[in-house]
């Protein structure tokens, strides 16, 4: 009785890693910023891959001291898709990067609403 008590406490410590820690089970969906943007929907709370070019990068501090950034990522027919990511890399505007992270159409965080928006977990240069 007791190992089966183990083994059930086990499955839900490591489920519950899986969904808290956000690990992917499924890969990134390969897109585009145009695909994105012409069909919302579809991407909303999908993990994707994008490749683009920055423009409007902002590095940001929280009140509580956490640094951020945030900036367009621009496709090439010139779709635009708003990115955030905790942490600083080193990054400028105009560089090509492929952007890999939780698209939201709309993302609402305390009072503000963001929309259009993924936030990465990876940014690696192209």
């Amino acid at each position: 009785m007791r190992s089966h008590i183990l083994k059930f406490s086990f499955g839900m410590v490591l489920v519950l890693t899986i969904a808290l820690g956000g690990f992917s089970i499924c890969p990134a969906i390969e897109t585009t910023t145009e695909k994105i943007i012409t069909d919302k929907d579809s991407y909303d709370g999908q993990e994707v891959s994008v490749t683009g070019t920055i423009s409007n990068l902002k590095f940001k501090t929280t009140m509580g001291g956490n640094d951020y950034m945030t900036f367009l990522l621009v496709g090439e027919s010139g779709g635009r898709i708003n990115v955030f990511m905790w942490g600083r890399l080193k990054l400028k505007s105009g560089q090509k990067v492929r952007v890999t992270g939780l698209y939201r159409k709309v993302k609402k965080m305390a009072h503000r609403n963001y929309y259009n928006e993924i936030e990465a977990s990876e940014i690696q240069e192209r």
